[in-house]
Formats: structure tokens, sequence, C-alpha cells
């Protein structure tokens, strides 16, 4: 018979609000938005006109039942750019990140 396993949940909740995971969150999430930036992908006027900027990124790190963040393209143009770029999705692989889609 296999030995038995019991699993110790509030310890687990506990490493996963915990400092260093919150740390780590937050490094990759800050990792995927340098990859981001580092793509040179401009909004508002075309082929470098005078209201031509950078595409905004920002980073938000929160902890719920577990340290996380979200990395978003903070621009009314954010989904075409990731429609047409898939801006995000290259940038956490690039990050060592596995992106998948909903099951």
């Amino acid at each position: 018979m296999p030995p038995r396993v019991r699993l110790n949940h509030a310890g687990i909740a506990a490493i996963l609000k915990g400092p260093e995971m919150q740390a780590a969150v937050k490094d990759a999430a800050e990792q995927v938005a340098d990859n981001v930036r580092a793509q040179n992908i401009k909004v508002g006027d075309r082929d470098g006109g005078p209201h031509e900027y950078d595409l905004p990124v920002t980073v938000q790190i929160s902890t719920t039942d577990r340290a996380h963040a979200n990395v978003t393209l903070a621009h009314p143009a954010g989904q075409a750019v990731q429609a047409k770029h898939g801006a995000l999705t290259k940038a956490a692989a690039q990050a060592g990140l596995d992106v998948r889609g909903p099951k």
C-alpha cells in the first residue's frame, strides 16, 4: 500500500502569499513588461507623426489566495496590438513563461 500524504494547506497558502513568491511574481511581470517595451510598438499618430508615442505598459501586483500580477497594454489600441503583433504572448514566452489559452 502506498504511503499516505497529508498536505499542509495553511503552509502552502503561506508560501503562495509570502514575500518570496510576491517578489518572484513581480520580477516575472516586470520582465514581461520590459519585453513588450523592447518591441518598440508605437501608438497614436502613424509613421512618426507628432503625436506618436511608445505603447504604455503597466504592471499591477496584488495578492488574493496567492500572489499574482497583471501586465496591461494600457492604451485603447492595446487589444488591437495584441491581436496584430501578439505583443504580450511574445513577451511572456521570451521571459520563459508557458502561455496557454483557456481550457
